[in-house]
């Protein structure tokens, strides 16, 4: 009788390790005892993962390409999720860092996300990735917002307006309910939501941004947020789509403070070109529609324009002789305060006694305000 020969059979043993490997119970910090933390470029800590949770997630969680883990980032935000582990083992530390922040950058295609997210923390094995995501507001704060949003529709859209009415009365409603306000110290990120516009009536123009969208989609109006510059700081704001044609709205620079401290509503930016707003404006091009629409701005369908001075002319002196309180009138030509000056010394004596006036010599607007009759 012969006996059974026992030994090593390093082809078994290779087989029962890469089984555990694909099954999760092995990985290849295991054997290294070395793990490597991976962060944005967000506000971070280091949050290494313990060992005992990496491997904890659902199969849901098996995260292939980065477009997968944009997708599941994104999810992440809408559900207000904090925290959630992944296991990525196709993808790089590159392909993580950029799936995360595309994920982010993309939450302004969702209204009342753009500016959601505070901060990320993340950190990764060779085959892991655990992210944790802060918020500017909570959960209750973004359904407070919501609600307060859908009242504001129920008050100011009624039954049967035009697409060009209900983009006035959303634009009168946040420059008239809003103080701009940059003061990160008295409200903290609040400013940057439509939860400080809407609730707090304070926001910076991330704040007046988000807001305008979500009314506006409440409203049936299709309207993007745009990110760029202005005056050499970031800034957004946004376009909407009227009968096909876009528009390019800054409810933001319709809200300017005065030197005297008081906030005053203007039309500037109510439904321009895309080549009138790259006048004082800076942004990728490539990455939004171009916008030509003009039978919906604000001054054409008012009938408050002018292509040349005498028909300014023929329309301030209309404007006084119905005696207006507040007078505003776009030109289709280059106009400066002294030309301005200029055209009103040629106004009908009598037609008032005294008013305040600026010019945007940019959009060639002139507002003439406190008239005295």
């Amino acid at each position: 009788m012969m006996n059974k020969k026992s030994g090593f059979n390093p082809i078994k043993f290779i087989f029962v390790v890469l089984w555990l490997i694909s099954m999760g119970l092995i990985a290849n910090n295991y054997f290294t005892d070395k793990e490597d933390v991976v962060t944005d470029s967000s506000k971070v800590i280091s949050h290494i993962a313990s060992q005992s949770k990496l491997f904890t997630s659902d199969k849901k969680d098996f995260i292939n390409s980065e477009e997968e883990l944009k997708s599941a980032v994104i999810e992440m935000i809408m559900a207000w999720e904090r925290e959630r582990e992944f296991m990525i083992p196709a993808l790089t530390y590159e392909q993580v860092e950029k799936g995360i922040q595309d994920a982010i950058s993309s939450m302004k295609d969702y209204p009342g996300y753009y500016s959601a997210v505070s901060s990320t923390e993340s950190a990764t094995s060779d085959v892991s990735l655990t992210l944790r995501i802060n918020y500017k507001i909570s959960k209750i704060d973004f359904d407070a917002s919501v609600k307060k949003a859908e009242s504001i529709i129920d008050e100011i859209i009624y039954e049967g307006m035009t697409p060009f009415e209900k983009t006035l009365a959303i634009h009168d409603y946040l420059v008239d309910h809003i103080a701009y306000t940059d003061n990160i110290e008295a409200s903290d990120e609040l400013i940057y939501t439509m939860y400080g516009a809407l609730i707090h009536g304070d926001a910076v123009c991330q704040g007046y941004a988000e807001a305008f969208q979500y009314l506006s989609t409440l409203a049936d109006i299709e309207s993007i947020i745009i990110q760029g510059t202005a005056g050499g700081l970031a800034h957004a704001w946004n376009m909407v789509k009227l009968e096909d044609e876009w528009y390019h709205v800054d409810t933001t620079w319709d809200d300017p403070v005065m030197p005297n401290g008081t906030q005053v509503k203007r039309y500037d930016y109510l439904n321009i070109t895309s080549e009138q707003m790259s006048k004082d404006h800076q942004y990728d091009t490539d990455d939004y529609p171009v916008a030509t629409g003009e039978k919906y701005n604000y001054y054409i369908y008012m009938d408050l324009y002018a292509k040349n001075e005498s028909e300014l002319i023929v329309r301030l002196q209309s404007l006084f002789d119905e005696q207006s309180n507040k007078i505003e009138v776009k030109t289709g030509y280059n106009i400066d305060q002294i030309y301005v000056e200029e055209i009103l010394s040629q106004i009908q004596t009598g037609s008032y006694k005294s008013l305040q006036y600026s010019v945007n010599q940019v959009q060639n607007t002139i507002t003439l305000s406190d008239i005295i009759y």
